[in-house]
């Protein structure tokens, strides 16, 4: 029987993979166990293994092309495999790809017509000399958009002229094809901007937090200041539960578990590792498990599992010197939380200014999910925690 080589399913949500790169080409010899190809889902680079030893017959779905979990990529030929066998499972691997991508086009054509239905509203009349017309249409301009200077608000040559002369040509150093990791952050982004989204931002003295974490450091060797935040936030979270869910069609669901995911840049792109139950975590525990997850993060090495379920997010620019933002929602969670650099600055204290290390909070949520006054409570919640951190322990 000919050996497939399928779209796997990396996690239970998973409903398409992008071929990232074949590690074999048509007609060369490959063993079983043995890496064909790397697929990626929701930023998991996964690494394809044969699942028998012979040929790479015939590769079904070029790189970066995007296939539906559980349809043929790939087809290998074995021993004993005839050609006519093999043609028919490549013809029939084609057909049921083609199939898909016929129902796909016809679903975005759908959708492009639903939007393009308007009520017809009889066109405005727009005075244009016939000289000024043929520059219009010569340059591709829309008269619609051009404020005319003639008697009665008439385009004329001038105004024409006028915009063409503010027309700049740039030329193009070099195209980036939007795929991998920045394609899906792009897909997800967008999906992120249809979400009604509100901040509030907040100054944190971090004085007595710092000061802690100096002592503990003599205890542990790294201890990045994104396992402290997610402790905090994951204790804030346990009082404030509206601020893990997320709104599933037209109920909201509260998570019963604290998954917080925390943004690592990597040369592919961003990515969020998730530190799973971490409110029943030491700082300790979380500081060995965000190290792990950084390293395998910029190495390529994240598994689906360290990447899925996460229900919260921290992001922190402040590494790079940022010294505020707002930071755009990971859907489907409620909230995410933008760190910002740690400063000193001048604090005023019982009528006396000192100069003490402020960090800057800027909290995004889910308008639909959560109101401001719980959000404002939340985000208070952090700034207490972390301005009086003698709660945590090891």
């Amino acid at each position: 029987m000919v050996k497939k080589i399928i779209m796997p399913r990396l996690d239970i949500d998973m409903e398409k993979g992008i071929i990232i790169e074949w590690m074999k080409k048509e007609g060369e010899k490959i063993e079983i166990g043995e890496t064909i190809a790397v697929v990626m889902s929701e930023k998991v680079t996964y690494e394809v293994e044969s699942p028998a030893s012979g040929i790479l017959y015939k590769i079904i779905a070029e790189k970066d092309s995007e296939v539906p979990v559980g349809k043929t990529i790939a087809i290998i030929k074995e021993e004993g495999d005839t050609e006519e066998e093999l043609e028919r499972e490549v013809q029939e691997a084609f057909k049921s790809l083609k199939e898909i991508e016929a129902l796909i086009e016809v679903k975005i054509k759908r959708e492009e017509r639903k939007k393009s239905i308007k009520k017809e509203v009889k066109p405005k009349r727009i005075k244009i000399s016939p000289i000024a017309r043929r520059l219009a249409l010569e340059y591709g301009l829309d008269i619609t958009k051009i404020k005319g200077t003639g008697p009665g608000g008439r385009i004329v040559k001038a105004d024409i002229l006028r915009v063409i002369s503010t027309m700049k040509t740039s030329k193009i150093a070099d195209k980036i094809r939007l795929s991998g990791v920045r394609r899906i952050t792009a897909e997800r982004m967008t999906e992120s901007a249809r979400i009604p989204q509100a901040s509030l931002t907040v100054s944190v003295d971090m004085s007595r937090m710092i000061k802690l974490r100096d002592e503990m450091k003599k205890s542990v060797k790294n201890l990045p200041f994104d396992a402290i935040f997610i402790k905090v936030v994951a204790e804030a979270l346990k009082e404030h539960r509206i601020m893990n869910s997320t709104l599933d069609e037209s109920e909201i669901k509260i998570f019963s578990d604290i998954n917080i995911g925390f943004a690592v840049a990597t040369d592919e792109g961003l990515l969020v590792p998730v530190v799973k139950n971490a409110d029943v975590k030491s700082l300790f525990e979380i500081a060995e498990e965000v190290n792990i997850l950084i390293e395998k993060a910029k190495n390529r090495k994240l598994t689906a599992e360290e990447l899925k379920s996460g229900t919260f997010t921290i992001t922190n620019l402040g590494v790079l010197g940022i010294e505020e933002f707002k930071a755009i929602i990971n859907p489907p969670q409620a909230g995410i939380l933008a760190i910002g650099k740690i400063m000193n600055m001048p604090v005023a204290e019982e009528r006396v200014i000192t100069i003490k290390p402020v960090v800057k909070l800027t909290l995004s949520f889910d308008h639909r999910v959560v109101d401001g006054a719980p959000a404002a409570k939340f985000l208070m919640k952090i700034k207490e925690l972390l301005e009086n951190p003698s709660w945590i322990k090891n």
